[in-house]
């Protein structure tokens, strides 16, 4: 028993001390409450208070809890009124080192959940600097653009029906095929739209933008493109660089966008993993090869691009100054409806030519991704075709979902990003394609 109530006093001593260092090594003005030797005794006198409570003695707990928060208070009140410094960071991490002392004496939660308490408010403590300079210069428009994709997010995400309208259910088209002596059959039963789904598309792709707008502000454009872009590769590389095409009408950071592009598909390689894994690991085994060749050819490229000198100034890339707006709408809009498209030509492809026609719904489907592509491959490889043919499905998918981003690049990009991005797609195909000779 009294071990243990050594322990938590102890461990009260470690964390307020660790935060008072904290405290003391990002600000060396006056300003701040104090340092390790304050903030470790603000957690030890918590943990006494925690012991006083656990034992009955509640009304001195509460004495000495008023007593902590009238003092950070006055301390708040004399300090803001002397520096004109409104923040009140320091005496909230004051209170919260305090609770922090408590909770471990009386253990009303695991020791793992006060520790990750602890953990979280070092973390938000620490980042004050980067903060800083994300707010630092942000303008009314960036405010607004921000507003707007909170609307877009948080308001009109929730609110679309979660269902999927099929061709039968689209007034009046089922009593003009009538009309026309056409029966719909299975066409009836195509999906048309899913309102959320579809919405949840718009938000990733302006989400990618407003992401990759932070993350550049915080490390600098040219490692938040790339860092970006990796991680929203493994939730849709189209997207990721859809989004990087837009981006570079406005910026010369050509290069750098081309290479944080090869990065996101160089991820969605990797989600391969994944989805083929748990469904058909022998097949997994046999494209393996492959998909590495793949991988490395696609590091290589985006590390050689990410490297690589920006060139100079002229008139072509002048518009190298700050975009006007984080995310654009618009093609956001765009890319759904392609997307909608494409799955309405792949149902139908399915429907009119049934498994003859798995090829050419594949290719069909590769314009828009090619995650359903590969779950249908891995369900059907060593069963319906051999190992060989999915392969050889895989391959040419993975060159049509290629060429699809570089249709995309060219439309929605700068030309010299289309072009470059198309020499790393064929590249990177060239590469998984040798793998054909050895097998």
């Amino acid at each position: 028993m009294l071990s243990g109530i050594f322990i938590n006093l102890l461990l009260a001593i470690i964390i307020g001390g660790t935060i008072g260092l904290e405290r003391e090594s990002i600000d060396q003005s006056n300003n701040n409450i104090g340092g390790i030797r304050t903030y470790a005794l603000i957690s030890l006198t918590g943990a006494i208070s925690g012991i006083l409570a656990l034992n009955n003695y509640v009304n001195f707990s509460l004495i000495i809890t008023t007593a902590i928060v009238i003092i950070v208070v006055i301390y708040y009140f004399i300090g803001a009124t002397a520096t004109k410094n409104f923040g009140i960071s320091s005496e909230l991490s004051a209170i919260l080192t305090y609770i922090i002392g408590f909770l471990l004496a009386v253990e009303i939660i695991p020791l793992e959940i006060t520790v990750a308490i602890f953990v979280i408010l070092m973390f938000i403590l620490s980042i004050k600097s980067m903060t800083t300079q994300l707010v630092e210069g942000i303008s009314r428009q960036e405010l607004q653009s921000f507003i707007s994709y909170a609307i877009i997010t948080l308001v009109i995400l929730p609110i679309l029906p979660d269902t999927s309208y099929k061709v039968a259910d689209i007034p009046v088209l089922p009593q003009i095929f009538t009309s026309l002596n056409i029966d719909l059959g299975k066409f009836a039963t195509i999906d048309i739209i899913n309102p959320r789904k579809i919405w949840f598309v718009v938000v990733l792709i302006t989400g990618i933008d407003v992401f990759g707008y932070i993350l550049g502000r915080l490390v600098g454009d040219k490692k938040g493109f790339a860092l970006t872009s990796f991680i929203a590769g493994f939730i849709s590389s189209t997207s990721a660089t859809q989004s990087l095409a837009q981006r570079s009408k406005s910026t010369a950071f050509v290069n750098h966008l081309v290479g944080a592009a090869v990065l996101a598909n160089l991820a969605s390689f990797l989600q391969i993993f994944l989805l083929v894994g748990p469904l058909n690991p022998q097949w997994l085994l046999s494209i393996m090869p492959a998909i590495l060749i793949m991988i490395m050819t696609a590091g290589i490229i985006a590390i050689i691009l990410l490297k690589k000198e920006q060139p100079e100034e002229n008139e072509e890339n002048v518009e190298q100054s700050k975009p006007t707006k984080i995310f654009s709408l618009l093609p956001a809009l765009r890319f759904a409806g392609l997307l909608v498209l494409v799955k309405i030509i792949t149902k139908t492809c399915l429907i009119l030519f049934g498994n003859s026609g798995f090829v050419i719904s594949s290719v069909i489907a590769s314009f828009a991704g090619i995650d359903a592509i590969m779950v249908n491959l891995a369900e059907m490889a060593g069963k319906s075709i051999s190992f060989h043919f999915a392969l050889l499905t895989f391959i040419l998918v993975n060159a049509t979902n290629l060429l699809s981003k570089t249709i995309y690049s060219f439309v929605l990009g700068n030309k010299r990003f289309a072009y470059r991005f198309m020499i790393s797609a064929i590249l990177i195909v060239a590469a998984g394609s040798l793998w054909l000779i050895f097998i």
